[in-house]
């Protein structure tokens, strides 16, 4: 019998019956390839067949060992649907699987993944996919394969409500997720030896290669009640959240500092508490008070960021509602809009999951680090770490291209490319620049090219093309990949050169670190003075 390894699933989570077809869904492609890679036991020797139009990332995961294992002693069997399928009806597509998979032997308690993703099976209507199942169904039954149907797209949480009315013909259905850089399993329903698991969830994290229950969610033990605590309307928050001389009322009480406030924390049980943030505050350490507060204070405190100076950027946001943070506030908000803006969420239980530690958010901004100009096969592949740590972290990407009129060298406008943030990257493939921005909003595209790209764009590229969503990003520097292979692309690095002064320099300078509370422009020292000693000529 085949079953997930995964250290700490429940056994009937675990569990996936021969002569049975269960359905995975999920935004990325990874996510459910991740997990569908869990269901190889290496000391099994069933075959596995693959089907899909991404078969390179079933080999190329870092969960492929299992995999890549079978594959040597020829039990697995990968099927690639070309893009030329596209032009026959889905209906026709799985036929056609289906008659090809039945021709091998040893088909008994053999493992079949068949992945689609959205854009294949947008086109096909409720009656139709429910005779495809019927048809899978009754594969299953007859040859007694384990079937595992791999569903992902951005819009597949439509498919999902469609999925549950196909029960008759699916055993289980799953629905995988991310949340606060937390892999989470959502059980529809599964079918088991013993019975059936419903509405159950597990989060899971990732250590070595090898996913891991961090915690179990029975829906049976969330129920939210009324919190009855007696400090639920006190109110927190360091002095300088309001203007100087602000009436509050009598139950919002002032401390001095992000630090007594802190140490406040513990003492409270559903009280608010109110960080300020200024341009001389250290976000890492917030982030680790926070993160500190919600994991030993429990899930009815109330944390509220009040960015005082403007300062937090978009990556800093996500950052910070990961790591346990209810609500963030803006130096436009005045003191009634805060108060109201406390109000709403007082009475609230904090419900996110959070991650097993601040260092397993924090590496994800790491993964970003990287920026400017690389050879194009290393900007897909980089494009592709920087998207998914941007799904880790919740923050936004977009994936820019740029045509280049006629007759346009491309160094030209390469070298006008000024990139001063870590996580933006750009390279070119024949007469399109590629442009990644990472932590970037789709409607901000326009004025952070204004800001890196020293002329007017339209003097330079003919059109320009923005995709924001994650699953297609990754998508497209899949498809640009493959396209290209055995091309030689042209690579401008050493042409360059001089732009290196914009890449990341781990190196901090020491005087930014000496303290990282002092205001700017504290030190009076000037580092090209000369000392010159007066001295008066003759006598006063």
């Amino acid at each position: 019998m085949h079953n997930f390894n995964i250290t700490g699933l429940e056994p009937a989570a675990k569990e996936l019956k021969s002569a049975s077809s269960y359905a995975v869904l999920a935004p990325l492609d990874n996510f459910v390839i991740e997990l569908a890679l869990h269901s190889i036991n290496p000391s099994l020797v069933n075959d596995i067949f693959i089907v899909s139009q991404e078969i390179e990332s079933f080999f190329d995961s870092s969960f492929s060992q299992a995999l890549n294992s079978a594959y040597e002693k020829n039990r697995v069997h990968p099927f690639s649907l070309s893009s030329s399928t596209q032009q026959y009806s889905a209906q026709h597509i799985n036929k056609n699987i289906i008659k090809e998979i039945s021709a091998y032997k040893r088909l008994n308690k053999a493992l079949v993944f068949i992945h689609f993703n959205t854009a294949q099976i947008n086109s096909v209507d409720d009656i139709s996919l429910k005779v495809i199942m019927r048809d899978y169904y009754t594969f299953a039954q007859k040859t007694g394969v384990t079937l595992l149907f791999l569903i992902s797209g951005p819009d597949v949480a439509n498919y999902r409500f469609l999925f549950r009315r196909l029960n008759k013909y699916l055993d289980g259905l799953m629905f995988v997720d991310n949340d606060s850089a937390v892999r989470v399993l959502e059980y529809d329903y599964w079918r088991h030896s013993r019975g059936i698991l419903a509405s159950e969830q597990f989060q899971l994290s990732i250590d070595n290669h090898q996913l891991i229950v961090q915690e179990a969610l029975n829906n049976k033990n969330k129920t939210l009640q009324e919190s009855g605590f007696t400090d639920e309307d006190e109110v927190w928050l360091v002095q300088n959240v309001v203007p100087e001389g602000t009436k509050l009322p009598a139950h919002y009480k002032s401390l001095k500092d992000n630090n007594e406030l802190f140490n406040k924390g513990p003492k409270v049980e559903a009280a608010t508490l109110i960080f300020a943030v200024t341009r001389y505050t250290d976000l890492a350490l917030l982030g680790k008070q926070c993160f500190e507060l919600r994991k030993n204070c429990g899930r009815w405190i109330k944390l509220v960021i009040q960015n005082v100076d403007g300062v937090i950027r978009h990556q800093d946001e996500c950052l910070l509602l990961t790591l346990g943070v209810n609500l963030i506030l803006y130096s436009s908000s005045e003191p009634s809009r805060l108060l109201s803006q406390v109000q709403s969420i007082q009475g609230f239980q904090y419900t996110r999951p959070l991650p097993p530690s601040v260092e397993h958010v924090l590496k994800y901004t790491e993964n970003t680090f990287s920026k400017g100009y690389l050879p194009f096969n290393e900007f897909t592949k980089q494009v592709e770490i920087h998207s998914d740590s941007a799904v880790n972290l919740g923050v936004s990407g977009v994936l820019v291209k740029l045509e280049l009129l006629p007759r346009i060298d491309p160094i030209h406008p390469l070298h006008l490319f000024h990139i001063k943030r870590e996580g933006d990257v750009f390279s070119i493939a024949e007469n399109t620049v590629y442009l990644y921005l990472h932590a970037c909003r789709e409607n901000d595209v326009n004025n952070a090219i204004k800001h890196l790209f020293k002329l007017t764009t339209s003097d330079f590229f003919a059109q320009q093309n923005v995709i924001s969503d994650h699953f297609y990003i990754q998508q497209e520097c899949k498809q640009l990949r493959r396209f290209y292979t055995g091309k030689n692309l042209v690579d401008y690095s050493k042409q360059l050169a001089e732009n290196d002064s914009y890449k990341f320099a781990p190196d901090m300078a020491k005087s930014v670190i000496d303290d990282l509370e002092t205001p700017e422009f504290i030190d009076k020292g000037r580092a090209d003075a000369k000392p010159f000693t007066m001295k008066l000529k003759g006598s006063v």
